[in-house]
């Protein structure tokens, strides 16, 4: 599977923000490469139609267009509308923290109850609750509302603003105040585009700071679930099988998002209505459906890529960077597999953190293996070598341009000290892996703020954050429970404790000089489990009065260990925030140099530069086809689709836990066998397609997008990359594939498995 945004961001220990379109000689199956910006999707037209596109191409080139706009956001994934009524398709893996919401939710309510059964004498009710095991239909318990923290966005407006961001920026000596100035510009451009409530605004930067767009979405709040299979039909294969290809994952579902009375946005009500979409995806049905060699085209929200970077900049990457996140990730994951085996409610708690860790660390494991196969530095080293001589060709260039280089690298080796404390520092108060102290952390540091007006905030603490950071607090729910938030603090603070050199203050006042001393885990651990005995952040309503109105004169003096905690620590947090916005102060001048430089440079070789991925609306395009691998000695043809046969037949294992289909699922196969498919099979095979690959340029955060044939129609979902797509975030060429789900298989599951006519019907399939 694609990693998880969220994760990838806390991981990165330095961003670069470019990616740069690589050619190939293989021209029987030429590789696009590119997350293009739908503005660049004009002077990509003549290859679009060499490719066999249909439509208008400025369905791909306006976020307004009826493509386009039925594109989302899902805040870490995408999906697309597929009725006027806001049904959303994506994938599985994307709604699983969703799923573990409405467990808990189900489960709590449960055991209320039999507490009041209990208190009139009544026998408990028993109900072995689980919708990310079992999958949910909505039928049997409504349309539920999916968490605090869903969000629907959906990109309505795209505005260049680079000269209101970066004039005057270079007369600025000092790199934080530089950095500070441009914070501060940004919140006055917010404050004047979200005009609406439902309007959510965001100023992104591309090409490394050459350019700067003000994007403004529709926000919408009440998500709701529709319908997930079961976790053996979304995750077959599990852990075993991602990143790899044949596959055979049903990694669908599907999502409702609704607004109030009057089409506005609106918080989860009873009384709210679906939201009508202005534009949707035509759902592919009734023809003779994908062949290799086809066009097809993703459009989603990738979350991150580094291609342009410079020579010593991949050479950080590779490293220290990645081998230092295989290590961090891997430690990470054991914390995590032991709390799963402890019991079955922190089984269900921990899956969406675990997916998340295991899925990048085979990402970064793999890839860095790969990269190291296919002579990644030094092609990197040929091209920085073939730049600097063809700089160097023209005097005029020389002189602008022979400085960057030497200044770059500079810049990354001044801020590399003490790296590693603040990435576990980060780690420790991050909510992603421990939820009840980044609710201690967002309470004191939301107090610190208010006592500045709104505009002098800190970004991430002004107002039209209070929104968010309530429901982060709400949906923490989900994943918090003491035993793990003691094992995940206990771990940070031992990876703090054996770094070299000064250890933060607040440690020292967590744990005294003789715990940190000696390091013992069990000290730490009983340490941990006091705190977290005697807080009394474990009840939301406490997290959320206190968020509310709790000055920070009145969290200096609260009792909670907690909250005294992170007291303590914020200063820390503080200061290695303004350590990143300081280097990002100094980069602000040299690297668009770079870029204007990289971009002439690459131009003058007939490539177009696309930016790097940032978790905005893009599009990318590519050909259906299989590939070869080579297998030892051998060259094995790996084919371009899977079938329901194989499934059924060769991959289904019975008690092998992630091979084993639910028994309606082999009914059915059984059923294909003598009646077939119907209109979903393969006109030429007779099968029902599965899952296909295709060499489109993707990333995490595209998880859900749609893929889109020639004339426009939704084909399948992407959800992951093969192996050689694991080195895809630093290099694009021609092994690189996308692996995807196809439409067919989603539709005969409604269809023939689970007979919801209701949703075909709805998605205009016949």
């Amino acid at each position: 599977m694609k990693p998880s945004l969220s994760l990838i961001l806390i991981l990165l220990t330095f961003g670069t923000t470019n990616l740069v379109a690589q050619e190939s000689s293989n021209m029987d199956f030429p590789p696009t490469g590119g997350m293009w910006l739908p503005s660049q999707m004009p002077q990509l037209e003549d290859r679009l139609r060499d490719l066999g596109l249909e439509i208008d191409p400025q369905e791909l080139a306006d976020p307004t267009s009826n493509t386009l706009n039925a594109i989302v956001s899902l805040d870490g994934c995408s999906g697309s509308f597929v009725s006027k009524d806001g049904l959303i398709i994506t994938n599985h893996h994307c709604v699983e923290s969703y799923l573990s919401y409405m467990t808990e939710q189900d489960k709590a309510a449960l055991k209320e109850q039999n507490a009041k059964r209990a208190e009139e004498g009544l026998p408990p009710i028993e109900a072995d609750i689980d919708y990310m095991r079992d999958g949910y239909d909505y039928r049997k318990g409504g349309e539920r509302f999916t968490g605090p923290e869903s969000r629907v966005f959906i990109t309505f407006e795209q505005t260049d603003i680079t000269e209101r961001m970066t004039a005057g920026l270079e007369e600025i000596a000092d790199p934080l105040e530089r950095y500070n100035e441009l914070e501060t510009r940004e919140k006055a451009v917010l404050k004047e585009a979200e005009s609406d409530p439902s309007i959510r605004a965001e100023v992104r930067s591309f090409f490394r700071g050459e350019q700067f767009i003000l994007i403004r979405k529709r926000q919408l709040k009440d998500l709701r679930m529709v319908y997930a299979p079961p976790k053996a039909v979304g995750y077959f294969g599990g852990d075993e099988r991602n990143w790899e290809f044949p596959r055979h994952v049903g990694d669908f579902a599907f999502l409702r998002v609704y607004t109030g009375p009057n089409g506005e946005s609106a918080e989860h009500a009873n009384a709210n209505k679906p939201y009508q979409a202005k534009n949707t995806v035509p759902v592919a049905h009734g023809g003779p459906g994908l062949e290799p060699g086809d066009l097809v085209m993703v459009a989603g929200y990738p979350g991150r890529t580094n291609r342009a970077t410079t020579f010593a900049e991949a050479q950080d990457t590779v490293g220290r960077t990645m081998p230092f996140n295989v290590e961090y990730l891997g430690n990470l994951r054991d914390v995590f597999r032991e709390l799963e085996s402890r019991n079955e409610t922190l089984a269900t708690k921990t899956q969406p953190p675990l997916f998340g860790i295991e899925n990048y660390l085979k990402n970064n494991r793999e890839a860095l293996a790969i990269l190291d196969g296919i002579g990644y530095l030094a092609k990197k080293e040929q091209l920085e070598k073939d730049l600097v001589a063809w700089t160097k060709e023209d005097p005029a260039r020389a002189e602008k341009y022979a400085p960057v280089l030497e200044r770059m690298d500079a810049i990354q080796k001044r801020y590399e000290e003490g790296w590693k404390k603040r990435v576990f520092t980060r780690g420790l108060f991050h909510g992603y892996f421990n939820g009840i102290l980044n609710a201690a952390m967002t309470i004191v540091r939301t107090a610190k703020e208010k006592e500045k007006p709104d505009a002098e905030r800190l970004p991430s603490y002004q107002e039209r954050e209070y929104d968010n950071l309530r429901d982060g607090l709400r949906q923490m729910q989900g994943t918090f429970a003491p035993e793990i938030a003691v094992e995940v603090s206990t771990h940070f603070l031992k990876r703090l404790l054996e770094v070299e050199g000064e250890h933060p203050a607040f440690v020292k006042a967590l744990l005294g000089e003789e715990i940190m001393a000696s390091i013992d885990g069990a000290e730490i651990r009983a340490k941990m489990a006091t705190l977290l005995n005697e807080t009394s952040l474990a009840d939301p309503e406490t997290r959320l009065d206190l968020f509310q109105h709790a000055a920070f004169d009145d969290l200096k003096v609260n009792p909670d260990p907690l909250i005294q905690l992170a007291i303590s620590a914020e200063p820390t947090i503080l200061a290695n925030e303004e350590h990143s916005k300081r280097q990002a102060g100094e980069m602000l001048l040299v690297s668009p140099l770079y870029i204007e430089v990289l971009r002439d440079f690459l131009k003058s070789r007939d490539q177009l530069m696309a930016p790097d991925a940032n978790s905005t609306l893009r599009v990318t395009f590519g050909k259906v086809g299989g590939y070869e691998k080579r297998d030892g000695d051998d060259i094995k043809r790996v084919p371009a689709f899977t079938n329901m046969r194989q499934l059924a037949e060769d991959e289904h294992q019975p008690g092998r836990k992630d091979f084993e289909l639910p028994p309606r699922w082999l009914s059915a196969y059984q059923r294909a066998r003598t009646n077939g498919y119907g209109p979903y099979g393969d006109a030429f095979y007779g099968q029902l397609p599965l899952n296909y690959l295709a060499n489109l340029d993707t990333t995490g955060g595209n998880s859900g997008s749609a893929a889109l044939n020639a004339k426009g129609e939704l084909v399948g979902l992407l959800f992951d990359g093969n192996t050689d797509s694991l080195y895809g975030d630093y290099v694009f060429d021609a092994n690189v594939r996308s692996i995807l789900l196809d439409i067919r298989y989603a539709l005969w599951v409604l269809d023939e498995i689970e007979g919801l006519d209701a949703l075909l019907k709805e998605m205009g399939v016949k």
